[in-house]
């Protein structure tokens, strides 16, 4: 519980030092390796939530590659 208190507060502060510019959403999909080693991310935007990461997801499958959500 304490982790989502320190997350909300971080975004929340970041939403208003950006001027409400930084909108933290869902989407963001980390890239591993078959050993497990994070290689980069690929991040989504135009639809839901839920459909911009199914979108990542697939294509980080496609590549033989792993996400991982979080």
């Amino acid at each position: 519980m304490a982790d989502l208190t320190l997350q909300q507060a971080f975004f929340s502060a970041l939403n208003a030092m950006s001027d409400g510019r930084v909108v933290p959403a869902a989407g963001g999909v980390l890239v591993r390796d078959a050993g497990g080693t994070v290689m980069g991310a690929v991040v989504i935007s135009g639809d839901v939530s839920d459909k911009d990461e199914a979108c990542a997801l697939a294509g980080i499958v496609a590549a033989k590659l792993v996400g991982d959500t979080g």
